[in-house]
């Protein structure tokens, strides 16, 4: 009894770069049709060959859809069909002529044939280049430059196999205290990427972690403005400002990786208060109170670059507020507008509100 997963894979996979069907071809009546994402069943089904081969769709939404509810941006993927099991059976015929049917005890082991394990990594755009490719050539963000307060960081992620051997590092623009036009510039050899297995690797950058580097190569004040940090053929350049940002947001990304938005934007916060109104005697009292709060943001300028990065925070099934430096709280995003240009003329502003998801607000 013959199975045969035809429809060949990579060993590594952006999720919005699987097949759309895969086939299977067998001689059996039936075969049950199993996905298993890092070791978990998370669908099977029992399908019919039609002229000995069955076809398999949506493979991509059942990955991505158990992804995103865990919150897994990297996963192992295997596809198994099985065969029906069958149970021997005995005819015989007795002197009148009747027949009889026995089963035995005894069935024989179903033929099972599953693919390779895939690595997929989660990741909801399609992409021109191969998966493999496009990983060894970006960071698992849409962003390619970022503006951030000398306060705060940015966590860049990226995938890198064992056979990799990138090396890392950091070209650090700055300027000296006691001439701060002049900038200057440092080469920093940060290591490599890990080679013990393929995996995900996190950095985080800030400006006091660079200031560190330039503080001990050059000893004296300095003031860092921004750094070009490099991981093979990735590169992410990282500017600072000394302007606080009105907000801060932590949001999964198009990679299902967290990133963190510092706007820079104009609040208002509306209050709706609803109530019934019961009236005895001379007096009236209110009751059934409801107090509805919602924060409606408009951004500063953005560039086509950041507005469409910051469209994927209103999409996103887990976005967070920052509360202080130890807390964040769950947000509800809602009344988006977002309308992108790539025109030189036009500013790029996105409007939206929020609230939390408790509906209560913090202090």
């Amino acid at each position: 009894m013959a199975i045969t997963i035809n429809t060949t894979f990579n060993s590594i996979h952006l999720t919005s770069s699987l097949p759309e069907e895969v086939s299977i071809t067998t001689d059996q009546e039936s075969l049950e049709v199993s996905v298993y994402v890092n070791s978990s069943k998370v669908f099977s089904s029992v399908y019919y060959p039609y002229n000995q081969e069955i076809i398999v769709r949506d493979i991509r939404s059942i990955v991505e859809s158990y992804m995103s509810g865990a919150q897994r941006n990297i996963a192992t993927l295997k596809i198994e069909a099985k065969g029906a099991e069958t149970i021997k059976e005995t005819v015989t015929y007795d002197e009148d002529g009747n027949i009889h049917v026995s089963y035995g005890s005894d069935t024989s082991s179903p033929a099972v044939v599953s693919s390779d394990d895939i690595t997929v990594i989660y990741c909801r755009f399609s992409t021109i280049l191969a998966s493999e490719a496009f990983l060894s050539s970006h960071f698992l963000t849409t962003l390619r430059s970022a503006l951030i307060p000398r306060s705060g960081s940015m966590k860049l992620s990226f995938f890198a196999t064992t056979s990799e051997a990138s090396s890392i590092s950091a070209r650090i623009y700055f300027s000296q205290l006691a001439n701060p036009s002049l900038i200057l510039s440092l080469d920093c050899d940060l290591g490599e990427t890990p080679s013990d297995y393929d995996s995900i690797s996190s950095k985080m950058l800030s400006h006091a972690y660079l200031k560190t580097l330039v503080d001990r190569a050059t000893h004296y004040s300095c003031k860092v403005h921004g750094a070009e940090y490099r991981v093979g053929n990735r590169q992410f350049n990282l500017f600072f400002t000394d302007e606080q940002p009105c907000d801060t947001f932590h949001f999964l990304n198009a990679f299902n990786h967290l990133d963190t938005a510092y706007l820079f934007a104009a609040t208002t916060t509306k209050t709706e208060i609803d109530h019934s109104e019961a009236v005895c005697g001379q007096y009236t009292q209110f009751y059934d109170e409801s107090v509805k709060v919602k924060h409606e943001v408009e951004t500063a300028p953005l560039t086509p670059q950041e507005a469409s990065w910051l469209s994927e925070m209103f999409s996103s099934k887990y976005v967070t507020r920052q509360i202080d430096s130890f807390t964040s709280a769950k947000v509800l995003i809602s009344d988006i507008t977002s309308e992108v240009t790539d025109s030189d003329k036009d500013l790029i502003r996105l409007k939206f509100s929020w609230k939390y998801a408790d509906g209560t607000e913090r202090l």
